[in-house]
């Protein structure tokens, strides 16, 4: 049953799916806090359904207690995530640990709706589901009863087989997760469903429009699934700085796996270098490629030019950005990039490929484009884009300032206040409101 709000649409009681929700963590465990903390501080009750990984409920309580008033507004849900059927350890390769995220998240979904029907959630105002941030996994919660905004959510999104070659070892692992997340998982009924009974489906991206679009008539929008704390925007400078002692610097962050493509970044940076001698890469980040990335560097000779500083807590990764002349963005698979929108709200021009959703929310007039196009040369296209920041003092100083308008179109309470529209036109106004 649909509920009745004021114009304002202050006081709601959002059901808030959250599956992970950390405030200390960046990616999607920021993204299920972001929500909680942005529509409680616009006056609304959120119930939050999520469960505990590491010490997510540790800080999620702590900064609970440490907003005050707003943090009253705000009530944690903690359900443990299920154990996967045994059936699926038996399962070969790659498929055996899709298989069992895939059942592992499907009955928490199921529990946290039985917990929810349990704890009076279903007279609620409405649900918004954020996390999983995939239209894979649907919403259970759609059986709740109150209205449904299903999203932000990715998952449309596929690498492009005619750069099969960055992605070395993993490409067949790749593929793999193509046809079976893609092609099939989002044609399973509890997907379908949900894009069917959602109110709106909101995409971070429009390879995953277009696919939910093709599975239902479901009403969508594009939304950017990543936020930014107003208090993380820097303050624009005047005019350009002075130019430092310090060499040109290419910031990249990410997890040091194949779809990221760092070796792009390592490859961009040496030809980068005939350009501009001094240039330098700093790659923050860990994962399993680290050896490798290193031995490249070594072959292509700009060993002593990258820098790998590993996994660092989000505070240096500002102080990373700050101290950086560009921003290079080189994954071949990713629904949109909360790197780039830190990068941005730091003021740090960003060099990207071309695609995805990156290239939906890419910020005017404060980023570089670079096309897929013919892969063997790609490495040099994204050297030549780079090297057109570095070289320009001037430009880069118009791109600071065209990032950092762009990351306050982004921040979380323009995303709770573009939420709170979207909730009017779901639950129509008192009568005389």
């Amino acid at each position: 049953m649909r509920r009745n709000i004021d114009n304002g649409a202050a006081g709601l009681r959002i059901v808030l799916v959250a599956f992970t929700c950390d405030p200390t963590r960046g990616s999607e465990p920021a993204i299920g806090w972001g929500w909680t903390e942005s529509l409680a501080r616009r006056g609304h009750t959120v119930e939050v359904l999520t469960h505990p990984e590491f010490d997510s409920v540790r800080h999620a309580e702590r900064r609970v207690a440490d907003l005050g008033e707003v943090g009253e507004r705000i009530k944690l849900h903690v359900i443990p995530e299920p154990r996967a059927p045994r059936w699926t350890g038996l399962l070969p390769g790659p498929l055996s640990g899709m298989a069992a995220e895939v059942k592992r998240y499907d009955r928490w979904q199921r529990r946290a709706l039985a917990y929810a029907r349990g704890h009076g959630l279903d007279r609620a105002d409405l649900v918004h589901h954020v996390s999983y941030g995939s239209l894979q996994g649907g919403s259970a919660l759609r059986h709740l009863g109150p209205p449904l905004v299903f999203g932000p959510v990715g998952g449309g999104q596929i690498a492009p087989h005619s750069h099969r070659r960055y992605l070395g070892a993993a490409y067949p692992q790749e593929a793999l997760r193509t046809w079976l997340w893609v092609r099939c998982l989002s044609r399973r009924q509890s997907c379908r469903m949900t894009l069917r009974d959602a109110a709106v489906v909101l995409a971070t991206n429009r390879d995953t429009e277009r696919r939910a679009r093709e599975l239902s008539r479901a009403t969508t929008r594009l939304m950017l699934a990543d936020g930014i704390q107003e208090s993380l925007i820097r303050e624009p400078a005047e005019a350009p700085p002075a130019r430092s002692d310090r060499p040109p610097t290419v910031l990249w962050v990410g997890r040091l796996h194949p779809r990221k493509t760092p070796e792009l970044a390592v490859r961009a940076v040496a030809h980068l270098r005939s350009e501009i001698p001094d240039a330098r890469l700093v790659v923050l980040g860990d994962g399993p490629l680290r050896p490798s990335l290193e031995q490249l560097a070594q072959r292509l000779g700009v060993g002593e030019s990258v820098e790998f500083r590993g996994l660092l807590p989000r505070e240096e990764v500002f102080s990373a950005c700050d101290e950086a002349d560009a921003f290079l963005m080189t994954s071949l698979r990713d629904s949109s990039s909360t790197q780039t929108l830190e990068a941005w709200a730091r003021g740090l021009p960003v060099v990207h490929l071309g695609h995805h959703g990156i290239s939906d929310f890419s910020a005017p007039g404060g980023a570089v484009s670079v096309p897929l196009g013919d892969p063997s040369d790609l490495p040099q296209r994204l050297a030549w884009a780079l090297s057109g920041v570095l070289k320009d003092q001037h430009a880069r100083h118009c791109m600071e300032r065209a990032a950092l308008a762009w990351a306050h179109k982004h921040t979380w309470s323009a995303k709770a206040e573009t939420a709170e529209e979207l909730y009017r036109a779901i639950l129509p106004p008192r009568a005389g409101g």
